[in-house]
C-alpha cells in the first residue's frame, strides 16, 4: 500500500462521512424538527446546523484511517493494536488543545474503545461466518 493509496482511502472515509452525516441529518431534520409544511426546508437547515460536527466527525476518522493505514504497511499486520493505537491517536490530536492532562487521558480512552470495537466486530464476523448456510 502507497502513500497515495492510504490518502485514497482517507479520502474516501472523509466523503462518505460528509453523505452519510449529511443524509442522516437532513432525514432527522424533516422528521423531527418541522412541521408539515416547512420539512423540507428543515431538512435543510438541519444539515447546515450540523456541518461543523458531521465535519469534526469526518475529520476524526480520516486521522484514524491514516494511522491505522500507516501501521498496517509499516507493521505488515491487521490486529488490534493497529486499531487501539488509531483511535488513541486520533482521540489525543483532537483533544490536545484541551491540555496534555486531558490529550493523554483522551488517547487512553480511545484506545480501549477502538480496541473493544475491534474485538466486538471480529466477534460478530465470526458468529455470521459460523451461520452461513452452505
Amino acid at each position: 500500500m502507497t502513500l497515495a493509496d492510504i490518502a485514497y482511502s482517507v479520502g474516501e472515509i472523509v466523503v462518505l462521512t460528509f453523505i452519510g452525516g449529511s443524509a442522516f441529518y437532513f432525514v432527522k431534520g424533516t422528521l423531527r424538527s418541522s412541521s408539515e409544511s416547512c420539512r423540507l426546508a428543515g431538512g435543510v437547515q438541519a444539515v447546515v446546523v450540523n456541518k461543523p460536527r458531521v465535519g469534526r466527525w469526518a475529520a476524526w476518522l480520516g486521522v484514524e484511517a491514516a494511522i491505522e493505514d500507516g501501521m498496517r504497511e509499516t507493521r505488515g499486520v491487521d490486529d488490534p493494536l493497529n486499531v487501539a493505537v488509531a483511535w488513541g491517536a486520533a482521540n489525543a490530536l483532537f483533544s490536545v488543545h484541551r491540555g496534555s492532562r486531558a490529550a493523554v487521558r483522551e488517547g487512553l480512552k480511545g484506545a480501549v474503545y477502538g480496541g473493544a470495537v475491534w474485538f466486538v466486530v471480529s466477534g460478530l464476523d465470526a458468529f455470521m461466518e459460523s451461520r452461513k448456510v452452505s
